[in-house]
């Protein structure tokens, strides 16, 4: 199962969460980033997303029974497209699928079109995150407290190690623009040790 970010988050920590630093200081705006990186969504470790975000996961077939849509919490499903066996692509009707609770399943009585032979030819875009909604009115509620005082501690760690560390490895989003980071194997054991105790009731084990 394909997931990638279409959309990605807003900055959940900014620089002057960070004791000492200034608004606008782009080397800890950077470093905020890495470190979000290393927990946030499909490449992050935690196994969920933090910032409100779109993804979209591809599939090789309809799937028979509820799926579960991974990175959670879940928002809500946008759109459902696939490539039919002429090679053209549709877009799945709305009264064809439900979703709820990060399910996904097919309603009764919908008549499974035939699929191009290409790989992945469905795909499920959906937003997750914490949207900042309070729960009992049907949003993910804020980002937990721990969260963001790991992303600031790990931080606070990484602002003594050099520039090295850390470094722009892509930026690019579809018709959004995204702004990749990777760091060190050394920043990243920081980062994971820094924040595992904070985090460790959050992880989603695949």
């Amino acid at each position: 199962m394909l997931v990638r970010v279409v959309i990605p988050p807003s900055p959940i920590v900014l620089p002057e969460d960070i004791a000492g630093v200034d608004a606008g200081d782009t080397f800890v705006e950077a470093m905020i980033a890495a470190v979000t990186g290393e927990l946030d969504g499909p490449d992050g470790w935690l196994g969920r997303c933090l910032g409100e975000q779109t993804l979209e996961v591809a599939l090789d077939c309809w799937p028979c029974a509820p799926l579960r849509l991974p990175y959670p919490p879940f928002i809500e499903v946008e759109e459902v497209r696939y490539f039919s066996q002429g090679g053209t692509e549709e877009l799945l009707a709305d009264g064809d699928f439900q979703s709820s609770n990060g399910l996904f399943w097919l309603l009764d009585g919908f008549s499974m079109p035939s699929l191009a032979s290409r790989p992945d030819p469905i795909v499920i875009r959906y937003r997750a995150g914490y949207d900042e909604n309070a729960v009992d009115e049907g949003g993910t509620g804020k980002v937990p407290a721990q969260v963001r005082q790991a992303i600031i501690l790990s931080v606070q760690h990484l602002r003594s190690l050099g520039k090295d560390d850390l470094f722009l490895r892509a930026e690019e989003v579809e018709g959004v623009g995204r702004t990749e980071y990777t760091v060190s194997e050394q920043a990243g054991n920081i980062i994971r040790q820094a924040s595992d105790r904070l985090l460790s009731g959050l992880r989603i084990y695949a």
